[in-house]
């Protein structure tokens, strides 16, 4: 097989979300690295309040870092998709058009999301990975209209 088989933009954005993952899973949720007395104050805060929740026992830090670690299984889940869709012949592909699409609407979501709440290391990821999925879907789409014209349908 081709070495530029393993860089087609799917393949490229699938090696960007895993890195964004492994970027976001160690060095955002797990190292919790101190950043500042007063930060590390409200750290403290959320770790140690508890209240109920709809009959779980619960504090901001978990909610912070469940919903954290769900973006992190999301990234890996995107990247299978995103290796996935790569795989999908051209025949096929009406039939998962509308899902790489959302996809990649989806991370267009997130880049902005990403530059409104977050740092530009997110944002850049997201901007990143939204254009390779953008463009591995229309080089796709492009590729399954021709083949159907081709062939007088």
């Amino acid at each position: 097989m081709p070495l530029k088989r393993y860089f087609t933009p799917f393949r490229c954005a699938t090696y960007l979300l895993l890195l964004y993952c492994a970027a976001h899973t160690a060095g955002g949720m797990l190292a919790q690295a101190s950043l500042g007395a007063e930060a590390d104050a409200v750290f403290a805060q959320m770790k140690s309040v508890s209240f109920d929740f709809n009959g779980a026992a619960s504090t901001w830090y978990g909610f912070w870092f469940g919903f954290g670690m769900m973006v992190s299984v999301f990234l890996v889940l995107s990247a299978v998709i995103a290796w996935q869709l790569d795989n999908v012949p051209v025949d096929s592909w009406r039939a998962v058009s509308g899902m790489a699409w959302a996809l990649a609407v989806a991370h267009a979501v997130t880049a902005l999301l990403s530059w409104k709440y977050f740092f530009m290391g997110p944002t850049v990821f997201g901007i990143a990975i939204t254009l390779l999925m953008a463009v591995g879907t229309y080089r796709k789409g492009a590729r399954a209209a021709a083949a159907r014209a081709a062939m007088g349908g």
